[in-house]
């Protein structure tokens, strides 16, 4: 049986991270009918999503974007499968993983040693100064990555990103504290403090060295095979609308481990499709299959029909400075968000839609973290810390929670005029209707005609918008929406990797806080002082966090941030993720990281 990832373990973990058996299959089954099998054993062609965004180390910001990413690249820390499945992390182009060490300042240091003869997947040499180039490329904020905070825990990241009004950096020479040794060999980097996860941070695809000589100056570098330049396990030799081929690198420092000499990812976002394609053989892997077809799946292929753990949180976003709601203050438009929050029906949506062991989520960073103490970190959410979530999933208590939302929205329309309330509980014509914006796919777009339906029994409008991928990233990532379906998996094991990403600058940020008009709100407070801006106060909590040296209290802080972000009802979770794919048996070795990430480049395909 695979060895696959464990939601038991992943809601426990402390990142040794993950995997344990398949789902068990029920009692009484109907017989299995397997996926045919192909006989070659040179090449796989899995699924992992569609034509990406990107696949530039710095700009990607998206799970499949970083599946292919990693396929193609190595950074100095990997992750690897042990014998019992769960993952830990490893040397990849480092020697060895190095630990902190205090400097003269005051400050710490990392060095690595780079392992001898990593070259490029072109045959030339890799250096450490290859890394330096890269991450400082990230950093830059011209470079304009979404992960580019990211680098916030290297020394001289506030000079690197110091900007004018206009936008333009005002110490245009600075560079982070990362350093080369003469040869090449040793990559020195300084933290002004330790962070308990710096190595994971390695291990991720932003930190993934770029060859300067092809970059530099190239913007569409990584749209084609022909500049796409890795050091990983495989290259990139045919990059098309329809797939990515990848064969293996030949110059890879482990190349011996890598057993299959192609991989093929596919490009498809349609479940229907997807499935076809699993079932008649064409697809070894999908990361996706039809909503309506999920518990039929769980019965016709219990040992390849995965359901696994996931650090992660799907809700719903609203765009702070969304036009359709300029009337209103913001405080009304906070109070407004938080009634259409308590008006879904979390219970009905996991139970109803999602069938795969959802959790409810009653706050935004999942389950699956820890405190210092060993306690879970969503033990101790909510306003008062005593776990109870910032709202109740509890279905017993999903009638008192509408009750709660039609006041709220009574209480609006009381005070601004703008709108009435009836006595049954709904809206008049003059409330904004409501434009609710989601990518392709059967589950994402249940979820949607269930808010809408939700929202109608209150007499508000929703229209839904459906795009492909690429343009609803984009779409959202840029603030040209008014309430979007979005997702986030956590990028190490640490809660900051939730809540970092809404600071204002943040090239995640897809609420737009700080931003436009929401960048003069100063209805929010920082250390008991009212009157403060999303900067003055939402910003400063997150660079108290990354400051604090003392674990209890830099844990206390992110509870005070998480419960600023969720006052704004700009952020409305739905559940805590799990992961849901289809693995032919034939394909042997892969593994899934609580990240999302697939990992197919030491995986095999064995005829059965």
């Amino acid at each position: 049986m695979k060895k696959i990832l464990s939601l038991v373990l992943v809601v426990a973990m402390a990142f040794s991270l993950l995997a344990g058996c398949t789902s068990t299959p029920p009692a009484e089954t109907p017989a299995e009918t397997p996926a045919e099998t192909p006989a070659a054993s040179d090449s796989m062609v899995v699924n992992v999503g569609a034509y990406p965004d990107t696949i530039d180390p710095a700009l990607n910001s998206a799970v499949d974007g970083a599946t292919y990413i990693i396929h193609a690249f190595s950074g100095l820390v990997g992750y690897q499968q042990k014998e019992d499945g769960t993952l830990e992390l490893f040397a990849d182009v480092a020697k060895e993983l190095p630990v902190s060490e205090p400097t003269a300042d005051g400050k710490v240091q990392y060095v690595f040693e780079l392992k001898d003869g990593v070259k490029w997947s072109d045959g030339t040499d890799l250096t450490a100064k290859d890394f330096v180039y890269a991450w400082n490329r990230a950093a830059d904020p011209a470079t304009a990555a979404d992960y580019g905070y990211m680098f916030e825990v290297i020394d001289g990241y506030a000079e690197v990103t110091a900007t004018d009004d206009k936008g333009v950096r005002t110490n245009p020479d600075a560079k982070l504290n990362v350093t080369a040794s003469e040869d090449g060999k040793k990559l020195t980097v300084v933290l002004p403090i330790d962070v308990p996860y710096f190595n994971e941070l390695a291990a991720f695809p932003a930190y993934m060295p770029v060859k300067e000589e092809i970059v530099a100056g190239n913007e569409a570098w990584a749209t084609a095979a022909e500049t796409y330049v890795g050091n990983g396990p495989y290259k990139v030799v045919e990059f098309s609308q329809s797939e990515l081929v990848m064969q293996k690198n030949e110059y890879f420092h482990n190349a011996d481990s890598v057993k299959t000499n192609e991989i093929v990812f596919a490009f498809n976002d349609d479940d229907t499709s997807l499935l076809a394609n699993y079932q008649n053989g064409s697809y070894l892997f999908i990361d996706s299959v039809p909503n309506d077809e999920i518990k039929s799946l769980q019965e016709t292929y219990p040992e390849e029909f995965v359901i696994a753990g996931q650090l992660g949180t799907y809700y719903v976003s609203f765009n702070v400075n969304d036009a359709a709601f300029a009337a209103f203050a913001e405080a009304d438009k906070a109070k407004i968000r938080a009634a259409l929050s308590l008006m879904m029906d979390r219970n009905y949506i996991v139970e109803e839609i999602g069938q795969a062991g959802q959790v409810p989520a009653d706050g935004f960073v999942p389950m699956g973290l820890t405190e210092p103490d060993g306690s879970e970190y969503i033990e101790h959410n909510g306003v008062n810390g005593d776990g109870t979530g910032y709202y109740s999933v509890d279905p017993e208590e999903y009638t008192a929670n509408t009750e709660k939302a039609v006041a709220l929205l009574k209480e609006v329309a009381d005070s601004t005029g703008l709108y009435t309330v009836d006595e049954s509980g709904k809206v008049s014509a003059e409330f904004p209707t409501l434009a609710y914006l989601t990518n392709e796919g059967t589950g994402h777009e249940a979820i949607a005609v269930n808010l809408q339906a939700t929202f109608a029994a209150y007499g508000i409008n929703m229209t839904i918008e459906k795009q492909e991928w690429r343009t609803f990233l984009n779409t959202r990532k840029n603030g040209d929406y008014s309430i979007a379906r979005n997702g986030w998996l956590g990028d190490y094991n640490d809660p900051i990797s939730f809540l970092d990403m809404w600071t204002t600058q943040s090239g995640n940020n897809d609420s737009q806080f700080g931003r436009a008009d929401h960048a003069t709100y100063t209805g929010y407070s920082y250390k008991g002082e009212e009157g403060k801006t999303w900067a003055e106060s939402y910003d400063k909590l997150i660079a108290e966090v990354k400051s604090s040296k003392v674990p209890e209290d830099r844990f206390a802080l992110m509870h005070e941030a998480e419960t600023l972000l969720m006052s704004t009802g700009a952020i409305c979770p739905l559940y805590y993720y799990t992961d849901i794919f289809m693995s032919n048996p034939a394909l042997e070795g892969e593994f899934a990281s609580p990240l999302g990430f697939k990992y197919f480049m030491f995986a095999t395909v064995v005829s059965k």
